[in-house]
């Protein structure tokens, strides 16, 4: 995805300008259940901007300008809760002029062209005959001897002066027309709708406006498809808007309304529900600039029209929740019509619905996403492309840089390793892991993120993305290698030249094998409370004390850990990073089996051990700055969806061997899951390359990653044993129909996701203060 930079930015900084001096939402109140006509200065403002025509040809009189510049528009447009209906009279309509211009049809394309560019009469389309219509079909609607008979339904813009753009059956053929809606025969049956008007037409030997159509058969039924297409995703930025603006005013209510003595926003629940608006909104606008972006490439393709309804449903959904939340955090206050919130609410209601419902569109999405996975999947497996490393992996395409990844792993991952469904993501460990590692750096394939001049690969972020992609659909065994996923980075960053030039080569060679040393018994998610003590004893540290929760400590030789190295009035001061060798005198280790039945977490205990004084990473006491950064990269590594996506193919696979593909609820249920899944993936590769492109440390924002798929994880495995039956009670392999598997090995091993690594709840707590500025509770 492309910023919004150039002429987007700037046209939203002019739509906030006029928005800000000419419209507030507070005109809106007091039409509930009436019908609200056109607001005539405000569409002439808009047209005299050049927003009505902003995606009209030149040689129509119109700006020229793409879908982009007008979802930049809409965005600002559902900020403000404007309810003018740009979408409906202005992107659509523009579409189609551009199409008939395009095919030729002179006849009265230049007249509507001006009357959109001037705001004189407004556009509007008509194409949908029934309710929960998604795609064209044949129209009832019949054209015949000139004159227009039928009906269309949930038409938006429709005025005594607009101009319908119908579509109708003329000879067998789609033609698209235009009717006055002030003409003879026309009747139109306006109600409320949101914050707007809709209407049903009735046309009874209506006349049309010109001779011809404006567009007929394969020209007609393409032009209009465009139409919907940039219409939902145009929609589906404005109601990412809409959502936006609405959890910010809410986040200013709850952050000045005093209740027992403090702020609303400072009570853990109500931050956390904000935090949870948060990442829906943030899923939001990842899918609409995907959807943006695919329908820049190809805007009626497969793909381009699964990501415009996965964008459409998630937007929706985001406005939903977001507008229905604020009323419960506004108390009182949000049932009230004299604030803003529920109008928010209300034109959520109307926006979701419109150009096809939630559910419509998930299960739209739903219907093709299996088969354009795996298509995606599969793209270049026929070509022959060399899997050598013996040019700069820099210097190729994303797409060359797939093909000899894929090749590579297909002739060298060890086919025993791989993962199956009985164990969807098993981890690789002690041998297994470290052979596999040392493979990887013998080829050039070790350590993707890292600068080439430490042993890395230097590669772009969209390669990384790639390579993680590529792993998973090799079916490579999770690899747990906190050495280069977060010392790495941390040495690079932090470490002197002497640490990077020792443990660097060690770390991709498997010499030393690192786990983390964070939490204790009483410092787990309060990681600054640690009591670990390192007292410096001439070129030494003395190391006493103990943590726990380290993954995997008995297969590692080596541990970074938080030392407490003085005493300061934040307890955040006077930590230090120290290097440990798991092999010194005083190091015990003691694994703790989980619930799954793996020795997967341990304690580990320092007696007395003794650390060389070069072996602490940064200044003394400044602990904490360096563990935050590393925090940054251990949750950018913990946001990967390769846990998930693969309990989703064991879902999918599941729901075929169980005969549950007529049952119409777990299929919704598993839409819902598979939307969550692609919507999260854009996001998670969104702000990476937000974080790349800047060259900034992943900040609290990466929280975000953490917190999501966490929890989506643990939902698709509950969601697998709940469709299983009985089953779903079996602990141990359990054979499905022709699936080998094990469903209560993966529910068991997806629980502490959301635990380690810092509770999802504190961060949401971390996201509430770092990210929404919530307040904090009054102390004493």
């Amino acid at each position: 995805m492309n910023d919004d930079t150039g002429v987007a930015e700037l046209l939203k900084d002019s739509a906030n300008d006029f928005l800000a001096g000419n419209h507030e939402p507070a005109r809106l109140r007091g039409w509930i259940g009436r019908v609200r006509p056109l607001e005539r200065r405000l569409w002439q403002g808009m047209a005299d901007l050049g927003w009505t025509s902003v995606m009209l040809p030149e040689p129509l009189g119109g700006s020229g300008l793409g879908l982009r510049e007008a979802c930049a528009l809409a965005e600002v447009m559902g900020e403000r809760l404007l309810a003018e209906p740009f979408v409906a009279c202005c992107v659509m309509p523009s579409v189609l002029l551009e199409a008939a211009y395009s095919n030729g049809a002179a006849n009265g394309v230049e007249q509507l062209a001006g009357w959109l560019q001037s705001a004189e009469r407004p556009l509007a389309l008509a194409w949908q005959e029934e309710a929960g219509k998604l795609e064209l079909s044949q129209p009832s609607c019949r054209i015949e001897n000139g004159v227009l008979s039928g009906s269309k339904q949930f038409v938006l813009g429709c005025e005594s002066d607009s101009v319908l753009l119908v579509s109708a059956q003329l000879g067998g053929q789609l033609a698209l027309v235009a009717v006055a809606a002030d003409a003879p025969g026309v009747s139109i049956e306006a109600f409320a709708a949101g914050i707007g008007t809709q209407a049903h037409v009735h046309f009874l030997q209506a006349p049309l406006l010109f001779a011809e159509p404006l567009l007929l058969g394969a020209e007609a039924e393409t032009a209009l498809r465009q139409a919907l297409a940039a219409g939902r995703v145009a929609l589906s930025a404005e109601l990412a808007g809409q959502a936006a603006a609405c959890l910010r005013q809410t986040i200013d209510y709850v952050s000045q309304r005093v209740q027992f003595g403090r702020p609303l926003g400072a009570f853990q629940t109500v931050q956390h529900r904000c935090v949870d608006l948060h990442i829906e909104i943030s899923l939001a606008k990842a899918a609409w600039r995907h959807a943006l972006d695919c329908h820049e490439g190809a805007p009626l393709s497969a793909e381009t029209q699964a990501a415009i309804s996965a964008a459409k449903a998630r937007c929706g959904t985001a406005a939903l929740i977001t507008g229905k939340q604020a009323v419960q955090l506004h108390g009182a206050m949000g049932f009230a019509e004299e604030v803003d919130i529920g109008l928010y609410l209300r034109s959520a209601l109307f926006g979701a619905a419109w150009l096809g419902s939630v559910e419509a569109h998930r299960r739209a999405f739903a219907a093709v996403y299996p088969a354009l996975r795996q298509e995606q999947l599969a793209r270049g497996d026929h070509l022959d492309v060399e899997f050598s490393l013996s040019s700069d992996p820099r210097e190729w395409s994303d797409e060359e840089f797939r093909l000899r990844l894929r090749r590579w792993l297909e002739a060298y991952y060890p086919k025993h390793l791989k993962q199956n469904d009985r164990r969807p993501f098993l981890r690789l460990r002690g041998d297994d892991l470290c052979n596999w590692l040392r493979l990887l750096d013998d080829h050039g394939w070790r350590a993707p993120a890292w600068p080439r001049e430490y042993g890395g690969m230097g590669i772009s972020f969209s390669k990384q993305w790639i390579y993680q992609q590529e792993m998973e659909r090799a079916g490579v065994g999770r690899i747990i290698d906190n050495g280069e996923t977060q010392l790495g980075p941390t040495l690079i960053k932090w470490g002197t030249d002497e640490q990077r030039a020792y443990y660097l080569p060690r770390i991709l060679r498997c010499e030393d094998v690192w786990c983390q040393g964070y939490s204790e018994p009483g410092a787990g998610s309060d990681l600054a409370s640690l009591r670990t003590q390192a007292v410096r004893e001439g070129d030494e540290f003395v190391v006493s004390g103990q943590k726990i929760w380290s993954t995997h400590a008995t297969d590692c030789t080596h541990i970074f850990t938080l030392v407490r190295t003085g005493k300061f009035e934040k307890k955040q001061q006077g930590i230090s990073f120290l290097l440990i060798d798991l092999n010194a005198p005083g190091v015990s280790i003691r694994p703790i089996a989980n619930i799954a039945g793996e020795n997967e977490f341990c304690e580990v205990f320092f007696d007395a051990v003794r650390v060389p004084a070069e072996n602490l990473v940064g200044e003394l006491h400044q602990g904490w700055s360096v563990a935050k950064a590393l925090l940054g990269h251990e949750r950018i590594w913990l946001g990967s969806s390769a846990m998930a996506g693969s309990a989703l193919d064991l879902a999918e696979r599941l729901v075929t061997q169980l005969q549950l593909s007529s049952d119409r609820g777990v299929l919704d249920r598993l839409a819902g899951l598979q939307a969550d899944l692609h919507d999260y993936r854009l996001l998670y590769a969104q702000l990476c390359d937000h974080i790349a492109l800047e060259g900034v440390e992943p900040g609290a924002e990466a929280s975000v990653l953490k917190v999501y798929v966490s929890e989506l994880l643990q939902r698709i495995t509950e969601f697998n044993l709940e469709v299983s039956g009985e089953y779903g009670g079996i602990v141990g392999d359990v054979q499905v129909g022709d699936l080998h598997t094990d469903l209560h090995w993966p529910l068991m091993m997806s629980r502490p996701v959301t635990i380690y690594a810092g509770a999802n709840e504190i961060q949401r707590d971390i996201l509430a203060k770092a990210v929404l500025n919530l307040p904090n509770a009054p102390r004493g």
